[in-house]
């Protein structure tokens, strides 16, 4: 009962506004994302260090039109030995706020990921903060290429760089649906708090909007 609860009620949402629940109005990127501290967590997960092509997502929760604030998300698709893997990080860091422009605020998942053995949680800090304009999606396509840090925070230690994120350029394929529940790699898991829950609603919003099934799987660099 509470699955089809949850997901009928965000299939309504994003029939009524006919496009994703929330996150309704964004842009998307192709990107460069490069893992750099073997030591780390994730890059033990995902098989070392190095550099990998990216889809990027930036897009505003609550739909807010403009330049307005709003909570601001960065989600990430990267493809890793055969699997897709979708990572969200909203504007905040340990609690999530409105941001007036995509360089104002760090990002963070918020909830833990499983990663070699140990809990991480995993931010962006803009590394150049009044490049990016104000919060309107549209105003990054003019300030490329828009580069991020990469962290990863264990508990009981601070925030540690292990990479970059580089928006290159405006995506010119076709469309994608980002799922972190699904899309998923073998040793990079979404820890469970809250994990069926948001499973549901992501299903729900894709029902709901009628998006096709194939964008849920594009990789990087493969577009039709």
């Amino acid at each position: 009962m509470p699955r089809q609860l949850v997901s009928a009620t965000f299939a309504a949402i994003a029939r009524r506004r006919a496009a994703r629940a929330f996150h309704p109005r964004g842009e998307l990127f192709d990107a460069n994302i490069e893992l750099a501290d073997r030591a780390s967590a994730v890059a033990t997960a995902l098989g070392g260090t190095g550099e990998r092509r990216a889809l990027v997502r930036l897009s505003k929760g609550a739909g807010t039109p403009g330049r307005l604030p709003d909570l601001l998300g960065v989600a990430v698709r990267v493809e890793l030995g055969g699997h897709v893997l979708d990572v969200l990080f909203t504007s905040g860091r340990r609690l999530l706020g409105p941001s007036t422009g995509w360089g104002r605020r760090p990002y963070t998942t918020l909830l833990p990921y499983a990663a070699a053995g140990n809990r991480v949680v995993l931010g962006l800090e803009p590394e150049e903060p009044q490049r990016s304009g104000g919060a309107d999606p549209d105003a990054v396509r003019g300030a490329l290429p828009l580069a991020f840090t990469l962290t990863e925070h264990r508990r009981g230690r601070p925030p540690s760089p292990i990479g970059r994120l580089v928006l290159e350029s405006v995506h010119r394929g076709d469309p994608v649906a980002f799922d972190p529940t699904r899309n998923t790699h073998p040793d990079l898991q979404p820890a469970p708090p809250l994990r069926r829950l948001r499973a549901w609603a992501y299903a729900g919003s894709r029902r709901g909007r009628g998006a096709q099934a194939q964008a849920l799987h594009r990789a990087p660099g493969r577009d039709g």
